[in-house]
């Protein structure tokens, strides 16, 4: 059977489980990756992220995220199916909704993974239990990118800003 072609589509755990030889390569891309050797976060995220959402939360170009990795696998670099060339981005202002005084609960993620648990179920119930116009705040040190979309996709808003190397969740019924 043929080794998969590397896209932005594809999962984080989809290519270290066809390219095991890769993790040491994507891991030295950004410091972000070296969560990567967490076994909740590779059980996890890794199987729901895909190498664009990866590359948004460390803050890189998931063009030459996919190129690199592409190069160490013997691939061809060129072509449609390396992704757009556009990295995270900026975060833009936050919406009016987005209030520090309107904060109920805070979730530090790095806290939870340092413990062997995932975050997504904490947060997913404080979420559920968000009243009026209270928010969430969910902080790291990556950017949270597979969750949001998660969040977004059962109808919560979100917003995404950084600080100081520290990336703040919003988020809101």
């Amino acid at each position: 059977m043929a080794e998969p072609l590397i896209t932005p589509a594809m999962k984080v755990a989809a290519l270290l489980e066809a390219y095991p030889a890769l993790e040491e390569v994507l891991i030295a891309q950004a410091p972000a990756f070296e969560r990567l050797r967490n076994p909740v976060l590779r059980r996890t995220v890794a199987r729901v992220a895909t190498l664009e959402q990866a590359a948004a939360i460390a803050g890189l170009s998931s063009r030459d995220l996919v190129t690199t990795l592409r190069q160490a696998a013997g691939q061809a670099t060129e072509g449609p199916a390396a992704g757009p060339s556009g990295g995270a981005g900026d975060d833009g202002p936050p919406p009016a909704w987005v209030n520090p005084d309107r904060v109920r609960r805070v979730i530090d993620a790095e806290a939870i993974l340092a413990t062997g648990a995932a975050p997504i179920a904490a947060v997913f119930e404080a979420a559920r239990a968000l009243e009026g116009d209270g928010l969430l705040e969910v902080t790291a040190s990556f950017r949270p990118v597979p969750l949001v979309e998660s969040l977004e996709k059962q109808g919560y808003a979100c917003h995404v800003r950084s600080t100081g190397g520290r990336f703040h969740l919003y988020v809101k019924k």
